[in-house]
């Protein structure tokens, strides 16, 4: 089997290498150019780091304030339930002082 070998020239046109008897071909990766957002991933690094410190500050510094206002609050339904103001599940008792068809907001207005 005959081959022959041509390169692609300035002008657009494929023409013969004379001469050439054998030809190697070696595969080599290229060059692996970072993207735009490979790039922009490494250049905030600094600044991704830095905001999760700031968070895990800021969560350790917040964490004492919202348990004692937890515990508040815990405190605050507990002296409501005591009161017979609402359930177990935080829902408002009905009233006893009144029947169930009367409204909390005295009786009906008379229309004219």
């Amino acid at each position: 089997m005959t081959a022959r070998l041509e390169v692609l020239g300035d002008d657009g046109e494929w023409r013969e290498v004379p001469g050439i008897t054998s030809v190697q071909l070696h595969a080599e990766e290229p060059e692996q150019v970072p993207t735009p957002l490979e790039l922009f991933v490494e250049e905030t690094r600094p600044l991704r780091e830095a905001y999760v410190q700031f968070a895990k500050a800021y969560v350790e510094a917040a964490r004492p304030i919202v348990e004692a206002a937890a515990r508040g609050i815990e405190a605050y339904g507990c002296a409501l339930r005591q009161a017979g103001l609402i359930d177990e599940q935080g829902r408002p008792v009905t009233r006893r002082d009144r029947p169930a068809w009367q409204s909390p907001y005295g009786p009906a207005r008379r229309s004219r």
